[in-house]
């Protein structure tokens, strides 16, 4: 800490790049993310120190108001850090950046600057990846909302998800849920932390108790952003998506413009977003093309947990941007011992046949159907638009039916069974 003296602070008034920033900047890595710290602190600059006041510099309006709106607490702790008492923030546009003419510049950092992480970093191991944005998705009554509830109360709590995955970021929660009661939430958040002898009153879940969330309307976006940026969560959850826009889900612009502020609330906050939301009434090509509306929505995902639903019995599907998958897990239902607590879910075990829903991938058909109505070999490309889907995708499925000798590759395409003649080594697919 530099020493709050009348002499210090006479050496930091004629020296303030060389002491006072440089040490600013340390006591600010202890508190934030650094990629945070090398977007929005390292561009700044101190104009002027003394012992009550600490005025900063900054490239533009847009840095101005992310300091003043997202991390001014922040600040004000670190000069605390630094100074031993309060100084009031006061924060100014850079007279060269305010009178040069043209739009102003975008942030930018070296690539060595950028954030480095030592492998994948997990919120929830296995399950959801610190910072990660992305979806808990399936069909009604899949236990989605409970799923979500019993990720809330890990984090919050430290305690494993759903019994079994480890939480290594614990930290505070913020959930809205658009569909449930105060009293349901709060009966379903009490069972769940009873259920790992936590107290409810100890447990870091704060619920958005808004009766209206539009964020496709910017005045709504910023109000979400300035609760996050106040409760500084690790997780936030959104139950269901439908529920806090007015948009049009099949339409991609739409879509796109919402999940970018979420995407923006993420890198600008350091926040993990999990969306609630719903699957197709008929499933399409795997876990992620399932998802209601716009296929904008998978592609956004760092995350995917799917629920799948067949009769009584529930599995779940993990998919990541950049780790591997999991599933389909077993997924149980728990009735409580006390009648007055909600249930909760836990991992099934699979024993001999009963694999938990397992069930052909309906694409697998289509491409069969499509084979078996066509009187020429079809290539991969004419498969692929056929079904409206990712060329790696239809690849993927391509090969695995190969696999099961459903169907031949020959010279001209893909046929069923062996109906083909012998493929050219080499050929393309």
């Amino acid at each position: 800490m530099l020493s709050p003296d009348p002499e210090s602070n006479a050496l930091v008034a004629r020296q303030p790049q060389d002491k006072v920033w440089p040490a600013v900047l340390a006591a600010l890595a202890k508190k934030l993310p650094p990629q945070r710290l090398e977007t929005w602190f390292r561009p700044a600059a101190i104009s002027a120190c003394d012992e009550t006041t600490f005025e900063l510099t900054v490239p533009n309006d847009t840095f101005r108001q992310a300091i003043l709106e997202n991390f001014s607490g922040v600040l004000a702790a670190a000069l605390v850090d630094v100074f031993g008492t309060p100084r009031q923030i006061k924060i100014s546009i850079r007279e060269d950046q305010r009178t040069a003419g043209g739009p102003h510049p975008l942030p930018v950092v070296r690539a060595s600057e950028l954030e480095a992480r030592a492998g994948t970093q997990w919120l929830i191991e296995k399950l959801w990846l610190a910072e990660g944005v992305g979806v808990i998705g399936g069909p009604p009554r899949a236990y989605k909302s409970l799923l979500a509830l019993d990720m809330a109360v890990s984090v919050a709590s430290g305690s494993p998800c759903l019994g079994a995955f480890p939480v290594h970021a614990r930290g505070p929660v913020l959930l809205y849920a658009a569909e449930d009661s105060a009293s349901v939430l709060r009966l379903r958040l009490q069972s769940l932390a009873r259920n790992r002898q936590i107290d409810l009153d100890a447990l870091d879940v704060h619920v958005i108790t808004a009766g209206l969330l539009r964020l496709d309307q910017p005045a709504h976006q910023e109000r979400l952003q300035a609760t996050v940026a106040r409760h500084q969560p690790r997780l936030l959850i959104l139950d269901p998506l439908v529920r806090i826009h007015s948009a049009d889900e099949n339409a991609s612009n739409a879509m796109s413009a919402l999940l970018g502020y979420f995407r923006s609330l993420q890198r600008m906050l350091g926040v993990a977003v999990a969306l609630v939301h719903h699957s197709r009434k008929q499933l399409a090509l795997g876990a992620g093309y399932s998802l209601r509306g716009s296929s904008d929505v998978y592609a956004w995902t760092d995350c995917l947990l799917f629920l799948q639903r067949r009769g009584d019995r529930r599995a779940l599907l993990i998919e990541h941007r950049s780790a591997p998958g999991m599933g389909p897990l077993a997924l149980e239902l728990v009735s409580p011992e006390d009648p007055s607590d909600a249930p909760c879910l836990r991992l099934g075990s699979v024993v001999g046949d009963e694999a938990p829903l397992q069930q052909e991938d309906p694409s697998n058909a289509r491409i069969l159907s499509l084979l078996a109505g066509s009187p020429e070999p079809l290539t991969a490309e004419s498969i692929r638009s056929k079904l409206r889907a990712r060329k790696q995708r239809v690849l993927e499925l391509l090969r695995a039916l190969a696999d099961q000798g459903k169907i031949t590759r020959s010279v001209q395409g893909y046929v069923l069974g062996d109906r083909a003649s012998p493929a050219v080594p080499g050929s393309h697919l």
